[in-house]
């Protein structure tokens, strides 16, 4: 999961910008829905988080599916292979699995335990990379494909620029392609804020979340589109990063309603990065993974901006951190 607003969050950043956006978008000051964009969904953690009941990872699949098919929606789903195991329900949850691919979506390689590239060493970093295709390259195998797609975990690409470009030569070398994204809607703090209003019995509360997420991935959304702008001249495609969780189930389906209603045609993630934008060189190096919208603005020489996101609301950072705390 990325770090980029949610680091800002966790340092208690003031909630002013999240307000201001979602003022924007609500009192219709927000720019009027543009019929060319386009925007590819991208989904982190396969099979499912957490990951500790198959029952329940099941029933985030379905949902999911569900959501995605209704939009029409052809997704890159990010596996961590560490999450197919105990190796008595690997059958079962390898074939979570196969149902993304029997519903026409991709598959790529998340790692196998989700390490962090800032502090873990490159060449057990590539090891972790390699355990963590073997399922899926099986997988994909059996449907005359390849593993294509790599996303790092927290987003985090190299503390240098040495272990960056190694990493980068790797991944070619072993035919992958980075994911990059630029949105990411901070998906795991509100999961973590629903489950714990729901394990305190408070339906109202959870309720609230879901709603404020929607709210606030739109704010993102538009923040998103304005730096476009700024930097380029013009919208680009988007790339949404999101997790395979349960909040994602109950809220995705309205998202990506709202989202169209902005004037989103979803595409594939291939189809978004065809756009030339997304050709501009990722020269960031640093402890934070942040948009590669912000990553190419290094590129072009200009400002960053990262203030310039919003951050989720302070009641909502309140809970997560309560229920990080527990």
């Amino acid at each position: 999961m990325p770090t980029t607003a949610a680091e800002r969050a966790r340092a208690a950043a003031p909630a002013a910008a999240f307000v201001v956006a979602i003022l924007g978008l609500l009192g219709g000051q927000a720019p009027a829905a543009a019929p060319g964009r386009t925007l590819a969904v991208t989904i982190d953690d396969l099979p499912a988080t957490p990951s500790s009941d198959l029952a329940e990872m099941g029933r985030i699949t379905d949902g999911l599916l569900s959501v995605l098919r209704r939009h029409e929606v052809a997704a890159v789903a990010f596996v961590n292979e560490i999450k197919l195991e105990p190796q008595a329900e690997r059958a079962g949850r390898t074939a979570l699995l196969r149902a993304w691919l029997e519903a026409g979506h991709d598959l790529g390689n998340h790692t196998y335990s989700h390490p962090d590239l800032q502090t873990t060493p490159l060449a057990e970093y590539q090891q972790d990379v390699l355990k963590g295709e073997a399922a899926t390259r099986e997988l994909l195998a059996a449907r005359g494909r390849k593993p294509a797609w790599f996303r790092h975990p927290f987003t985090h690409t190299g503390p240098t620029r040495e272990v960056r470009e190694g990493f980068e030569r790797f991944l070619a070398e072993h035919g992958y392609k980075i994911a990059p994204f630029s949105i990411e809607n901070a998906d795991y703090i509100f999961e973590s804020a629903r489950q714990a209003a729901v394990g305190r019995n408070d339906p109202a509360e959870a309720a609230r979340l879901r709603a404020t997420y929607v709210d606030y991935s739109l704010a993102v959304t538009a923040q998103m589109e304005g730096l476009a702008r700024d930097t380029f001249g013009r919208e680009i495609p988007q790339v949404l990063l999101i997790h395979a969780n349960r909040l994602n189930v109950e809220a995705l389906d309205e998202m990506l309603s709202r989202l169209h209603k902005r004037g989103y045609r979803f595409v594939p993630l291939e189809a978004a990065l065809a756009d030339a934008a997304w050709h501009t060189p990722d020269l960031w190096v640093g402890a934070r993974g942040p948009s590669w919208l912000y990553r190419f603005r290094v590129a072009k020489g200009l400002p960053l901006r990262l203030e310039g996101e919003p951050d989720p609301p302070a009641w909502v950072l309140e809970r997560y951190r309560a229920a990080q705390a527990r």
